[in-house]
């Protein structure tokens, strides 16, 4: 037999190891699936952990967001692109509010993303990923100032039929400022109902299997954005405004169908939110809130 017109085989489980990865990473939100994903999810009215005046002023969020995914095999099986197309609107609710600065009410991100996964060999594949979007609050024209762009760069390595592990680069934004940060994945199986996945530093879940229909964890997650305003509403010539949050909750997985419809429910405790406004690269105003326990939740209509 030519050994040239061979087809590829991936590694047995590699396929559940992208999605998790791609899942995790979240270059725009955790919703990301073959298929199709809806989500929501609540922060209350909060006050600022360091009171201003008005000492009572305080910000809440409400997200909406929209995904789906598919994937395509090239090279013969050998590459595999999973194509991502991903909508967020959050939602700023505001109680007494101080005088001036940036006030973005509603802000919406759209990204596309193509994440490819390259086999080198049965233990080791190379990841890449990049996603151009924008980041706005789409009140005037798109400019510049509105796009976006995301880049993963790495290598995955199976070590057993339990554990696998990616190394890399990232430059993202879920820390709000654009930054290009090294990341460390884990894929581990610790027994037949435990597992941990994620990656550092910006998310980890540790998952129980309690039977086909339910599955249940904690995760930690850290998610943000860096959007840009219109200059006319707000009064300066570029403004931005940058916000992340970072949560700790358990969670628990419904499987309605199996392998095909799925609802997912968490609701813990954000330990950080921040928002930044800026023109350009100069802070305006900047606010640490307190505590609060949040909610979120998502239909997934796929793997």
């Amino acid at each position: 037999m030519n050994k040239n017109n061979k087809s590829y085989k991936w590694p047995r489980n590699f396929t559940p190891l992208i999605l998790s990865f791609v899942i995790i990473f979240n270059l725009s939100s955790a919703q990301e699936v073959i298929g199709f994903s809806v989500g929501y999810e609540s922060f209350p009215l909060t006050t600022l952990s360091e009171p201003i005046d008005p000492s009572d002023f305080k910000i809440g969020t409400s997200t909406f967001q929209f995904g789906a995914a598919f994937p395509m095999s090239l090279k013969s099986g050998k590459i595999l692109l999973l194509n991502n197309l991903n909508y967020k609107k959050v939602t700023f609710n505001t109680e007494n509010e101080p005088a001036g600065g940036i006030n973005i009410k509603n802000a919406y991100s759209i990204e596309y993303s193509a994440f490819m996964i390259d086999s080198l060999s049965q233990k080791w594949s190379m990841v890449l990923s990049i996603a151009p979007g924008l980041a706005s609050d789409f009140e005037g024209d798109i400019s510049s100032d509105d796009l976006t762009l995301q880049v993963i760069f790495g290598y995955m390595r199976t070590y057993s039929e339990k554990l696998k592990m990616g190394y890399g680069l990232a430059y993202m934004r879920d820390f709000g400022t654009p930054i290009a940060l090294p990341f460390i994945y884990v894929d581990w199986m610790i027994n037949e109902k435990l597992k941990l996945n994620g990656i550092i530093p910006t998310g980890l879940d540790l998952a129980y299997t309690y039977n086909d229909k339910i599955d249940m964890g904690l995760s930690f997650s850290i998610t943000g954005n860096r959007y840009h305003g219109d200059p006319d509403i707000h009064g300066v010539e570029n403004p931005q405004m940058e916000y992340s949050e970072g949560t700790l909750s358990p969670r628990i997985s419904y499987h309605i169908v199996p392998q095909w419809l799925h609802l997912n429910l968490e609701g813990g405790y954000a330990f950080y939110r921040n928002f930044e406004f800026l023109d350009g690269d100069q802070t305006i105003d900047s606010y640490d809130l307190d505590p609060v326990a949040y909610f979120r939740m998502s239909l997934v209509l796929g793997m």
